[in-house]
């Protein structure tokens, strides 16, 4: 799940960063139309959270971190197809709630399945794949953005965000599988 932390922070969640062009450039906007992207992010983590908060204890966080990352990476690659303006805050604000949902279920995850002793560097690994890649994604999607176009790499940041589930999701089942081949010669 780190893993899958970081390579989100270095392909999707960068996408916060285009914002001000597709306010600016894409739908012609000014500074108010930028904190509308703003507050519409705002209200979709809001709900995120919400979300999070509401769970039960025995809800299934890997299946919550495939989810809301599949939400994510739908919502981002819609956000830069979008031909009007309320689609594209509607899209942002779907996207701020799966990336609520997918860093808090993460974090969640990491910390009640860590060792008591290892919690504090799980959590140190999950805080640098996160907090320390993302200024580097950041910095590598403006550049692409400037020599490809911002639609086209935000669109490139969705489907990214869509293989990256999907390895997880490979992963997970590949792990089960030789749990399930080791556990019959344990027995």
């Amino acid at each position: 799940m780190v893993l899958m932390m970081a390579a989100s922070s270095l392909l999707v969640i960068p996408f916060t960063t285009l914002l001000p062009v597709f306010a600016k450039d894409i739908f012609n906007g000014n500074a108010t139309t930028f904190g509308w992207f703003e507050s519409a992010a705002g209200f979709g983590a809001f709900f995120g959270a919400i979300y999070m908060a509401t769970l039960k204890v025995a809800q299934n966080l890997q299946k919550i971190v495939m989810m809301s990352g599949i939400l994510l990476a739908i919502s981002v690659v819609a956000l830069a197809i979008s031909p009007s303006l309320i689609l594209a805050l509607i899209c942002t604000g779907l996207a701020a709630l799966g990336l609520m949902a997918q860093t808090s279920s993460i974090n969640t995850y990491l910390q009640t399945h860590a060792d008591d002793v290892m919690r504090g560097r799980t959590l140190s690994y999950y805080i640098m794949a996160y907090q320390g890649v993302l200024p580097i994604g950041s910095l590598l999607m403006g550049y692409l953005a400037h020599l490809f176009g911002t639609q086209l790499v935000v669109a490139f940041e969705g489907v990214a965000g869509l293989l990256i589930v999907a390895a997880f999701v490979y992963n997970e089942n590949r792990r089960n599988q030789l749990k399930n081949k080791f556990s019959l010669f344990g027995n």
